[in-house]
């Protein structure tokens, strides 16, 4: 991989996406699965979420600028009927960027943090994608965070099935006994 705009790994991202207490997507209160492969879906997914109503949500990780714009190059889009919404997880250095890419409104460069004003969507965002600011950052509380800027609308509202669930944890049973195989090495 190229030039990034975070010094963050992604299994740093994935971790402050998950892990981060005051995260929308706190691995305390939602099924996360990291790095969903096709079979599942029609595509990789960097991130899957579950809410308790079994509606996933999406997460792709970006790291750089280059990175991000490659996203539309792809043959693929995000568009699958399971996937209720998604958003984009950007470093916070690219936010303004992302947000100008995305949307027509105002970010809020000074409280990266806080909700966004989108008045419309652009030609590159039909479908009303959201986005997520992450950052290195060291409140004397919290080393790492990330908040949602733009919220995602609603794609879908269809539920996954039992089996898709029970699926998803098998999954997510292999990335554990996959890292902690790799950690005996």
């Amino acid at each position: 991989m190229g030039k990034t705009d975070t010094n963050m790994t992604i299994e740093e991202i994935e971790a402050v996406l998950a892990c981060y207490p005051f995260s929308p997507f706190y691995c305390r209160t939602h099924l996360v699965v990291p790095n969903v492969s096709w079979g599942f879906l029609n595509h990789e997914a960097d991130l899957l979420v579950m809410t308790k109503a079994r509606l996933l949500t999406e997460v792709e990780i970006k790291r750089s600028w280059s990175d991000f714009l490659a996203d539309f190059k792809k043959d693929h889009d995000h568009s699958h009927p399971l996937i209720a919404r998604f958003y984009y997880a950007v470093p916070s250095s690219i936010g303004k960027r992302v947000f100008d890419y995305l949307y027509s409104g105002i970010y809020d460069a000074k409280h990266p943090y806080s909700r966004s004003s989108v008045e419309a969507y652009t030609m590159n965002n039909p479908r009303g994608y959201g986005l997520i600011v992450y950052d290195i950052g060291n409140d004397g509380y919290l080393k790492n965070k990330c908040c949602i800027t733009v919220g995602s609308k609603l794609l879908n509202n269809n539920p996954i099935t039992e089996k898709q669930e029970h699926d998803l944890l098998r999954l997510l049973g292999l990335r554990v006994w996959n890292l902690k195989r790799k950690s005996q090495k």
